[in-house]
């Protein structure tokens, strides 16, 4: 059986305007996922780090529960159970919001601030005690000395890891299609039982993927360029 190729069905209306849509979809989902992750794992794996037992022990049960889970298992607590504890009305109100949507950033941004926790950590212990000691010899508080000196510096060292986790937010946003999210994995699906052209659609979705994994890396390498700490190694560097 010879099959034959027609790539014009990836740029013909109305699928032109929908990959387009879902593309922007998979970025826009991707980047605020990102930007929670970095934020809730920041203070996280600082967290981890306290002088306080109930906040350590509160910030290791959120890596461990978030790391451990499987993400399609998060991905249908947060959409099929979480709703349910709710008022019928305020119910109905998150999911006029869209709330397929709103799951999937939840989910991807819970699971990866977890991963973010335990570079920070990491990157905690790589922090020498001395540059720690200064900080607090200044007259600054634990929390002041985390804040204006030793954060700062450990997202410097961990920024090559930092870089995966990136990379996978991306990658790990088409299991929002588990949920009808319209991103770019629902919509090259949906092109491929319209069409039948299930080759030249699942090649949009892996270029769309390696473009975005492509872009990323490079653009955490230039931060990681600026923003690298003198006397550490970079990523790829051989010495």
């Amino acid at each position: 059986m010879r099959i034959e190729f027609d790539w014009s069905v990836l740029w013909r209306p109305p699928f032109d305007e929908l990959i387009v849509s879902g593309i922007l979809t998979t970025i826009k989902l991707s980047l605020i996922a990102w930007v929670f992750a970095l934020i809730i794992g920041t203070l996280v794996g600082v967290a981890r780090g306290s002088p306080y037992r109930i906040v350590r022990f509160l910030a290791s049960a959120h890596v461990e529960i978030f790391r451990n889970i499987p993400l399609l298992v998060q991905l249908f607590f947060a959409y099929y159970v979480l709703p349910r504890l709710l008022p019928m009305d305020m119910r109905r109100e998150l999911f006029n919001f869209g709330w397929e949507f709103g799951s999937a950033v939840l989910t991807l941004s819970l699971y990866t601030s977890a991963k973010v926790a335990e570079h920070v950590r990491a990157g905690a212990i790589a922090v020498d005690q001395k540059i720690k000691s200064s900080a607090l010899s200044t007259g600054l508080t634990w929390t002041q000395a985390h804040v204006y000196v030793i954060t700062p510096l450990i997202l410097r060292i961990i920024t090559p890891s930092l870089t995966s986790e990136f990379v996978t937010v991306f990658k790990s946003s088409s299991i929002a299609l588990a949920v009808g999210v319209a991103e770019t994995s629902f919509l090259t699906q949906q092109l491929g039982y319209q069409t039948f052209h299930w080759v030249e659609a699942n090649a949009l979705g892996t270029a769309v993927y390696l473009t975005c994994a492509g872009l990323v890396a490079g653009l955490m390498s230039i931060i990681e360029r600026n923003t690298r700490v003198p006397g550490l190694l970079r990523r790829g560097a051989t010495d």
